[in-house]
């Protein structure tokens, strides 16, 4: 795909300069020309803009200000100095361009400017796509906590002393496996059930919940602290209990990309 480039300059004779250097350089479409800011930037409005190649001095807009002021489009090009001006180039990298070209220009110079460019959206091409397939799996995770929601209602049924009680997920800390029976924990008291942790894993939020350990889930909404225990094993401190929780190095290592933790 070609570099879309834009030339800036007030001085039609460097305009011109610039333009036949470009046009033997491969792969470079010169979507326009603007002789001050206001232009440039009405036409990287109006164009696809990769590269915007400026000049400094120019009347109406010079161009650190035409160069700021493009940082704040929708979608920002890159740019490039083409400048006399020799004094410049710290307050234009700290601004943010990508090159800084004393003229009069040379060939070789803007090949590598060019080519610094294609490196550039290259790698934003694949920043792009990473947060797509990013945002895709927590869309899919999403849809698919949705479908638990479909089946089951936010409350968990749980027998006891002939009744049914009805525990609000929210209301849980955490599950226990005691033998042939699971005890739930919840911050209004503990309850004992007849569910394995496997069918109580499918019923409760994932969103929420998480298997810590072959015989416990937990409410990450109760986590108040995540303790290094040994090497790459980690213990869980809850709210509403002194349960301490050991997690494993495998399933720390899947609970840090559960809740983001670097």
């Amino acid at each position: 795909m070609p570099v879309r480039v834009l030339i800036v300059d007030d001085d039609e004779r460097e305009r011109i300069v610039l333009r036949y250097v470009l046009e033997q350089i491969k792969d470079i479409d010169i979507v326009g020309e603007a002789i001050h800011g206001l232009e440039a930037l009405l036409l990287c409005q109006e164009k696809k803009v990769n590269l915007v190649f400026l000049d400094i001095s120019m009347p109406e807009m010079g161009g650190m200000e035409t160069a700021y002021k493009l940082k704040q489009l929708k979608e920002p090009p890159l740019f490039a100095f083409i400048t006399q001006k020799k004094d410049m180039a710290v307050e234009a990298f700290e601004l943010g361009a990508l090159d800084y070209i004393v003229k009069p220009i040379e060939q070789a110079r803007i090949e590598r400017t060019i080519e610094r460019t294609k490196n550039r959206i290259a790698h934003q091409d694949i920043i792009e796509e990473m947060v797509k397939n990013k945002l895709k799996e927590r869309i899919d995770f999403m849809l698919e906590s949705y479908k638990s929601f479909e089946v089951y209602s936010n409350r968990l049924p749980v027998r006891e002393k002939g009744k049914i009680s009805l525990l609000n997920q929210d209301d849980i800390v955490f599950c226990e496996s005691q033998g042939k029976k699971v005890f739930i924990c919840t911050n209004n008291g503990g309850f004992m059930t007849t569910f394995t942790l496997n069918e109580l894993e499918n019923r409760l939020n994932t969103m929420t919940f998480f298997r810590a350990h072959q015989a416990f889930i937990v409410n990450l909404n109760y986590v108040k602290e995540i303790v290094s225990f040994t090497e790459g094993s980690y213990v869980l401190h809850l709210t509403h209990t002194n349960k301490n929780i050991i997690l494993s190095r495998s399933r720390a290592k899947l609970l840090k990309e559960k809740m983001g933790i670097q």
